[in-house]
């Protein structure tokens, strides 16, 4: 690798700066002038992905997200400019360029006579942008722009997201939360908002959640399946880039105003949406502000089944549980983007997102226990979950993200230089977080756990054969009594410094770009649990039974052989509940402390890229980026003396250092067979950082539950080769077909793996459970668990019907699929015996992947029918294979409709539905039919009215 890189810069450098002296000897005098400007349509809007390009220099550029487009290093003298783009005319023009000057243009194009023919606004219009930027990108690259967002029902980016080409999404109360790109798990995904990584809100995991962010508040989703050097390394399988709504060319004002409908809450919801946007001072003042705000009420309808292997490797129901949720989700986002440019040299600009969600949670759910054993041992517990009343008696959890950057462009003759600095913030509140649960046991209540058993174990749909009924039935005691505070926050600043050095043009031009970037970020949780179950007896005794009510709704949609009329403990009077740690017989729950960390890291890089045009159908990136990072982290051990101390006590286990340094080289090729037939070829080298709450140096466990968990501060970072070969043909018309091929070599995947001990050298030995029998522990440990090899096909198709005849244009069809393969190797496992012709698999890999969408638009009218499908893959490594955890496969249909008009004030009505199917979210373990858990959340329906004026 030092070879290669030595003999890399070597050639890279003198190949460049001897072009540039040559290129300097022959023509020392004059000083090169440049062209710039804004593309835009005849509404004013900005047309990224435009090639723009000087008649006869096979020289130019291509306009950016945000329309602007810069052509520099020209000799004095007059120039025919040429600008394409998908759907448009080609327009040409005559520009001069005076010594040392910048010529400013704007270039306003118009759309093609054939789609003249039919009036569109909407899904074409997006294409449009998205293919022109696909298109001209050197790299590998999916592209959804706001124009076609807004045509989908999707509420938030995560369902947006899973309209793309290779990406899997993964759902948290029926909505999108982390994706996953390329048939790689989600936390080998980098999620970026204008080029930046976000902080998570997550105290465990490095992934955004993006259902915090709603999808009418991004310009565009770039997907980069392939990285350049320029680009952080940290996405094995791509970097999702967000780019927020920027200065517009002219003024927008937007409005929207809707509401919707869940039936597991049957409550209504509200959406508002407002974005404006002008230019001031001769237009060298821009400025965009947006807002939005969602409020759904909503729920799921959930059980849940643990199972567990005996000593013959038989599987058996260990544990059953019956939840009832009802949530009320509230949205906010607000972001500004303002630029000033002090000449066509100079231009600085600040842009600023807040997101902010608010999930008020109640929970009800019945626990079976200990199903497998005598039922004298066997418990049910009846738990309700609220928070204070000053939180709605819900428990709420309010996540919050920002991220505020400001930059420069800048031109000095020759160089080019772009800066940023920045600061992101992430957070997680949940105050006053309480459980009440009681408990009805096996040695006082024998005669209803007799004949208690679950009907269809071990299948898709297990019920318990009888109710609970009335709590004076039976002696109840009580279980828990918690209140709990948790904050979670990630701090990251950021500097970035940037240079581009044309060095020649024509044929054979090359550009030279090299830069740095630093990064600090500090990550903490902090949680505070006190039982106060005590205190409540010698209060009130058992006066909870006075304040119990049915929580599990009529319709309840696993099936309808669940205790509907279940009695919980009500959300109101846990809220009543005055809670103070100082009372007497409250104590802490060391355990929850124990997850408390922090962590501080230090990302320092810095690259070198090599562009080079080979003739003009061929291109040519080399690059190298290092990145070195230093950590230090964190935590405590919770240990437990003996089985009557129930707090335990708290270790601090230390500060525990670690750095690396990572070489990421990349080379990729682009060759343009014709303007409408693109190949591409790429090597690159990209890493994913283990999990935040993996690396604490932390050793945990519990004797009741006999479960036990370490930290991992020796984990390294997962690694991989990557090789992409694809093509793209863009049809005349709006659309494209394209194909492509991929192998990742990844080394060092990180997995938890469990297994069972009653003596591991971590944990104390000798100690019995409640029996007295040995404590044999099931443990979990993050570990660097093997390598992979995943292969890949990804096929994707979109146009409308025109082709076939002309009456047919408005129809148009948009289709993508992906299928992977992976094999695991090398593994590392010290404890899981592999069974005969027994095969890892990768987590986090679905198979397939597909998504299809047929559309109608004309005279305003939008009608979209659209499909996403994604097969299992395992999630979660198990004891044993028959324990493994998979994510079961998912198919969605989603349907909504639109009717645009006006002129001055373009108004539009939509109507949407989503989740038609009633897909619920599904785990199983070992087989297709053994359930883990089954959620449901039921149907969404939204109607609302959009203004733009």
């Amino acid at each position: 690798m030092k070879k290669f890189i030595k003999v890399f810069l070597s050639v890279l450098l003198f190949t460049g700066f001897s072009n540039a002296v040559l290129a300097e000897n022959r023509d020392p005098v004059p000083k090169v002038g440049s062209i710039c400007g804004r593309v835009i349509d005849n509404t004013k809007q900005a047309l990224p992905g435009a090639c723009v390009y000087i008649d006869g220099l096979q020289t130019g550029d291509v306009s950016d997200i945000n329309g602007f487009y810069s052509i520099k290093n020209l000799k004095p003298g007059n120039y025919k400019v040429v600008v394409s783009y998908v759907g448009y005319d080609p327009y040409t023009m005559e520009l001069i360029v005076k010594e040392g000057k910048a010529t400013e243009n704007d270039i306003v194009l118009t759309e093609g006579v054939e789609l003249q023919e039919v009036v569109v606004a909407g899904a074409f219009s997006g294409q449009r942008k998205a293919i022109n930027m696909q298109k001209n990108n050197l790299g590998i690259t999916n592209v959804v722009s706001a124009d076609q967002v807004g045509k989908f029902p999707d509420s938030n980016i995560g369902d947006a997201l899973k309209r793309i080409n290779g990406i899997n999404v993964q759902y948290d109360m029926g909505e999108a939360r982390f994706g996953q790109v390329r048939g790689t798990s989600a936390d080998l995904a980098s999620v970026t908002v204008n080029g930046n990584r976000l902080p998570s809100a997550e105290g465990d995991t490095r992934n955004v959640q993006l259902d915090l962010i709603p999808a009418d508040m991004v310009q565009t989703i770039e997907v980069s399946k392939v990285v350049t050097s320029d680009m952080d390394g940290d996405a094995i399988g791509g970097a999702i880039n967000l780019v927020t709504k920027n200065t517009p060319y002219d003024r927008v004002f937007n409005a929207t105003v809707g509401t919707g409908y869940n039936a597991v809450s049957d409550k209504m919801q509200l959406n508002l949406g407002l974005t404006y946007g002008d230019r001031f001072f001769n237009d060298k003042l821009g400025l965009m502000m947006a807002a939005s705000y969602q409020n759904a009420p909503g729920g799921a309808d959930n059980t849940e089944f643990e199972y567990d292997v005996d000593d013959d490797g038989k599987v058996f129901l260990d544990k059953a549980e019956v939840r009832q949720y009802y949530v009320t989700r509230e949205r906010q986002s607000y972001s500004l983007a303002t630029d000033y440019k002090f000449n066509p040299n100079h231009k600085i600009s600040f842009k600023g997102i807040y997101n902010r969600r608010s999930d008020w949670e109640n929970r009800y759910r019945i626990t079976y226990k200990k199903l497998n054993e005598d039922p004298s041992k066997q418990s049910v517990v009846l738990q309700t979950k609220g928070g204070s009343g000053d939180n709605k008696d819900a428990r709420l959890e309010l996540q919050q993200t920002m991220d505020f950057m400001l930059d420069g462009e800048h031109t000095f003759g020759r160089l080019n230089m772009d800066w940023a600095g920045s600061f992101s913030r992430a957070t997680e509140d949940r105050p006053n977080e309480r459980y009440f649960g009681v408990t009805m046991k096996g040695k006082k209540n024998e005669d209803y756990f007799s004949d208690l058993s679950f009907v269809g174990a071990g299948g898709r749909n297990p019920y318990p054969n009888k109710g609970i009924g009335n709590v004076d039935d039976y002696k109840w005691s009580i279980d828990e009594l918690t209140n709990s505070d948790q904050q979670i926050k990630e701090n990251e600043w950021k500097f970035r410094i940037n240079f581009e050095l044309p060095l020649t043009t024509g044929s054979f031009g090359n550009t030279l770009r090299f830069g740095a970037k630093y990064t600090n970020k500090t990550k903490e949780r902090e949680t505070h649990c006190y039982d106060y179950a005590d205190v409540y007896e010698s209060e009130f005794e058992d006066g909870w039974i006075n304040n119990m009510n049915g929580q599990i709704r009529d319709g309840f949609m696993p099936n309808g052989n669940y205790p509907m009329n279940t009695p919980f403990i009500t959300k109101e009077y846990l809220g009543s509940l005055k809670m103070n740690p100082n009372q007497d017989g409250a104590y802490e729950l060391y355990e929850e402390a124990s997850g408390n960390y922090k962590a501080k890291e230090a990302i320092t890089s810095a690259y070198v890229r090599y562009d080079q045009k080979l003739w003009n159908k061929l291109d040519l990136i080399l690059g190298l980026r290092m990145e070195h990072t230093s950590l230090n982290y964190s935590g405590f051990n919770w240990v437990v003396d003996d089985l009557e101390d129930e707090q335990g006590r708290l270790e601090a286990t230390g500060d525990k250092r670690n750095d690396y340094i990572n070489w990421l080289p990349s080379a990729l090729l682009k060759y343009n067979v014709t303007d409408d037939l693109k190949l591409r070829a790429s090597f690159t080298k990209t890493l994913s950082r283990p999990k935040y709450s993996a690396l604490v140096p932390c050793i945990h466990y519990n004797i009741a539950e006999e479960e036990a968990s370490f930290g991992n501060a020796n984990l390294k970072p997962t690694t991989s080769y990557n090789f992409d070969l694809g093509g793209e043909y863009y049809f005349e018309s709006v659309g494209l077909v394209s194909l492509g091929l991929f192998y990742k070599n990844v080394h060092d995947v990180i997995a938890d793996e469990k297994w069972r001990s009653t003596n591991d050298p971590n944990i104390p030995s000798g100690l019995l459970n409640e029996d007295g029998d040995p404590v044999k522990y099931e443990i979990t440990k993050p570990i660097n668990a093997y390598d992979a090899d995943l292969f890949g096909v990804e096929v994707a198709y979109q146009r409308d019907f025109g082709f076939i005849t002309p009456a047919l244009k408005c129809l148009g069809f948009y289709g993508t699929y992906t299928y992977t393969h992976s094999t695991t190797k090398n593994h590392n496992f010290e404890h899981r015996t592999m069974e005969d012709g027994e095969k890892i698999k990768m987590t986090g890999s679905p198979a397939h992947t597909a998504n299809a969408s047929f559309y109608y638009e004309n005279k305003g009218l939008n009608v979209r029918v659209s499909y996403n499908f994604a097969s299992e893959f395992v999630d979660e490594f198990g004891t044993v294979a028959a324990l493994d955890r998979y994510y079961d496969k998912v198919n969605y249909l989603d349907v909504n409709a639109s009717y645009t008009f006006g002129k001055r004030c373009k108004t539009t009505i939509y109507a949407e539905a989503n989740n038609l199917l009633n897909q619920p979210l599904r785990y199983y373990q070992g087989t297709k039919d053994r359930t883990m858990q089954l959620e449901y959340y039921g149907i969404r329906a939204n109607l609302g009215v959009k203004f733009q004026f």
